[in-house]
């Protein structure tokens, strides 16, 4: 696509309307608020213009803007002789023309145009190809962004999109020191608000500016405490954003709220998109579900204004709360006015910025790290192996018919095949780990504090995942991987030699014929000897009657009484001893035992569960491990109605619990085998929600009844804020949804009172209850609280 075809416009050259469109009043007023046609270069707009040039890949780019005569030129990069004009006549320049139209124009070759070929960019610069697009603030063009060359050059949609992404940041820059200058026309914010614009300009995280923002009108009127909320405009859900006065306790209620026409203060504001006053939150109908909760807090009334962008759409809403009931003067609703558009350029500022460095670091189909991410990543995790004196593993994982799926039934079937990949590759490592697209149909997954064992189970997790890919959208042309596996100490080699070992390592496994993993040469001896003595003994645990459950106890928050238990499978060998499931259940899946070893532990544990109801009384929920292998074999719903028949355990107490891997682009077969389990009246939870490829558009498109979070998040709380706001915005989004929220792993009272005021419904540890037989289950139900642990 040329530039004409996108952009070129011939009645944008009309000196009329060029005359016409630099002399306007509206924008001329704003250009003369900003004061930049007579301030001095500076190196933030020389920042923006030489990201744009190297970005477009162009040598010039210019950044001007335009009164009603001059062209004042604020950065120059790459125009030799141009750096010391800073002011020319406008009708000299071609960027007037950006302006006259007020939308971008792309030049492929300016001297086949007649208005242009005469410009002294063009005779006197040898300017050949142009694109720019006009720098927009408060809805008035006040300058423009140009890249431009000394050859033709065909510009395309996206160099323009690219190109406007940059002028709307620089656009905000301008905006943000015009906002910065109202509002220190307030002599009361002047010191807080300048303090704001330091850390916007610093780049400071973004709830540090809010908290600022926050601050600022809590300084100014002390009996106000202030929050904003941040909208996901996807969920039509809002989150913590900055409170700092306000209770966590209270905040975390609000997490996730879903916005309507009656939600509250905040709730409505940003559903509506207008101020929305709650004078008195005891006789305001909008705060009826949430008036307790006030109460609570001592909170009587909420002026809720929402944070717009410079396109009108809702990113939030700035409430201030007081103990009193209360109406805002029109000196407050200016400064909260104000507030509230600075907080709103700080945000567009970081989602801009965030955007631009995403599009810089991540692979466009994929949405993964790409090389420039990955060799950053890899070398700070070698230098923090290197202090810690721990080893770190590069797999090199190459797909092995992907070009077979291209050939056959096209690069668009073969593209949606890379994006399930990289999403499955990403579930199966653990968090914080790194996976990249190297380029291709090649991935790299960094994992660090590993050994040759640990590697082994990620690589095989991988190739099980890689698989299961596309199967049906493939015509069951799913591709397999190779995977080459380096384990090397942290500063032993560089990134450069680790990625080559585990590079040498995946040709390997690609020679014996691709499907499977290798390691470099001596690195897995050790594990592997142990890997098949564990396989070899597994093969007939089952006969021998090696295996055993036990039952943990899962209690509600409401009272503390029992929900229900999650078995667990145990193995004792009389040589290997007590063997993990981590160890063991990987080998299960990948040799196919994990079917006959699944089945089993489903019949046992109805019938054990069963017999406690029969003892006691008691109807307790039973939670059953499933495997993604178990889950695509054409019979296992069957063997579940079986289980339940033989039981006499009613279907809806039984839970089955899957894993994010299972459900990430599932398969014909997991799909329909979750669709019958459904039919038969089961509940389906999410396990260990968090440690995959987490992704909470699971709990709105897949047919699952609740979540558990995994323990790791629940370790560190309430200590652990990022923990924490992870936990408050699942439960939020979990609820909003209709899923209940099970919590793994607590072990302290304060976690447990830590959860229950986030609102989670279900709660499982040693805290509570620590895993024993079935068979002294009945006892512990009978066992008075104080006396179990």
């Amino acid at each position: 696509m040329t530039g004409e075809a996108v952009s070129f416009d011939p009645e944008r050259f009309h000196p009329e309307r060029v005359a016409a469109a630099l002399a306007d009043p509206a924008r001329l007023a704003v250009l003369d608020r900003t004061g930049l046609m007579s301030s001095e270069p500076e190196q933030a707009f020389d920042r923006w213009a030489a990201l744009a040039a190297r970005a477009l890949r162009a040598p010039i780019a210019l950044i001007t803007l335009f009164d009603d005569r001059r062209q004042y030129l604020k950065s120059v990069i790459g125009l030799e002789g141009a750096e010391p004009i800073r002011t020319a006549p406008a009708q000299l320049s071609i960027c007037q023309y950006v302006i006259s139209g007020a939308s971008p124009l792309a030049v492929d070759d300016a001297r086949d145009h007649p208005q242009l070929a005469d410009h002294v960019g063009v005779v006197e610069h040898g300017i050949v190809a142009y694109a720019g697009t006009p720098i927009t603030v408060h809805g008035q063009p006040v300058g423009s962004l140009c890249v431009t060359q000394q050859e033709p050059r065909g510009w395309t949609a996206a160099d323009l999109a690219l190109l406007g992404d940059f002028s709307d940041a620089i656009a905000g820059e301008i905006a943000l020191r015009l906002a910065a200058g109202a509002l220190g026309r307030a002599n009361a914010l002047v010191a807080a608000h300048n303090r704001i614009h330091e850390l916007i300009s610093a780049d400071a995280p973004l709830r540090e500016i809010l908290d600022e923002v926050v601050l600022s009108i809590e300084g100014y009127d002390p009996r106000l405490r202030g929050s904003v909320l941040l909208l996901d405009a996807v969920l039509r859900t809002v989150h913590h954003g900055a409170a700092p006065t306000l209770p966590p306790e209270y905040l975390a209620k609000l997490e996730g709220l879903v916005i309507g026409p009656e939600v509250g203060s905040c709730g409505s504001a940003a559903f509506h998109g207008v101020e929305v006053v709650s004078a008195d939150l005891e006789t305001d109908p909008r705060w009826a579900p949430f008036r307790e909760l006030a109460r609570e807090h001592g909170l009587r009334h909420c002026w809720s204004f929402p944070i717009l962008g410079a396109g009108g759409d809702v990113l939030g809403t700035f409430g201030l709360y007081g103990s009193a009931p209360r109406e805002p003067t029109e000196e407050h609703r200016r400064f909260i006015r104000d507030a509230a558009h600075l907080a709103g350029i700080a945000i567009q500022r970081q989602r801009a910025t965030d955007e631009l460095v995403h599009r810089a670091t991540h692979d466009p189909l994929t949405g993964l790290p790409n090389r420039t991410l990955l060799f950053d990543r890899l070398t700070h995790a070698l230098a923090r192996g290197r202090r810690s004196g721990t080893s770190l593993a590069v797999l090199f994982i190459d797909l092995d018919r992907l070009k077979l799926v291209n050939d056959t039934l096209g690069h668009e079937v073969g593209d949606a095949v890379l994006r399930e990949v990289a999403e499955r590759i990403s579930g199966c490592v653990r968090p914080g780990d790194t996976v990249a697209r190297f380029g291709g149909d090649e991935f790299i997954a960094v994992c660090e504090g590993i050994d040759p064992d640990g590697a082994t189970v990620i690589a095989d997790r991988i190739i099980e995942a890689v698989m299961a890919a596309k199967r049906g959208a493939a015509g069951g042309m799913s591709p397999t991987a190779s995977v080459g596996i380096a384990v090397v100490p942290g500063g032993e080699v560089d990134a450069h030699e680790a990625i080559r070992r585990a590079d040498e390592a995946m040709y390997a496994a690609k020679e014996e014929g691709g499907n499977r993993h290798r390691h470099g040469p001596g690195q897995a001896a050790e594990g592997a000897g142990r890997r098949l003595e564990v396989e070899a003994a597994l093969r007939g645990a089952l006969d021998r009657g090696e295996f055993h459950l036990v039952a943990q106890p899962v209690a509600r928050f409401l009272d503390g009484s029992t929900h229900g238990v999650e078995a667990l499978l145990r193995w004792t060998h009389p040589e290997l001893g007590e063997v993990g499931p981590d160890e063991f259940v990987p080998i299960a899946e990948e040799t196919g035992l994990i079917d006959a070893i699944g089945a089993w532990v489903l019949r046992e544990s109805c019938a054990a569960i069963a017999d406690v109801h029969r003892a006691t009384g008691t109807a307790l929920a039973l939670g059953v491990n499933v495997s993604p292998r178990q889950l695509r074999h054409p019979a296992f719903a069957a063997g579940v109605q079986a289980s339940l028949s033989d039981s006499g355990l009613r279907p809806e107490r039984l839970v089955v619990e899957i894993t994010e891997t299972a459900l990430l682009g599932s398969d014909p077969a997991t799909a329909h085998t979750l669709a019958e389990l459904r039919a038969l009246g089961v509940q389906l939870v999410l396990d260990d929600f968090g440690t995959g490829f987490s992704s909470l558009s699971m709990l709105k498109e897949r047919p699952i009844d609740g979540i558990k979070i995994d323990r790791s998040f629940v370790a560190g709380l309430p200590a652990d804020t990022s923990s924490g706001a992870i936990v408050a915005a699942v439960v939020g989004m979990a609820h909003a949804l209709g899923r209940t929220v099970t919590a793994e792993g607590i072990e302290t009272s304060e976690q447990l009172a830590f959860l229950r005021a986030l609102g989670c419904d279900l709660a499982q540890g040693y805290l509570l209850g620590r895993p024993m037989p079935f068979a002294e289950l009945e006892a512990w139900l009978t066992t008075p609280a104080v006396g179990k642990s």
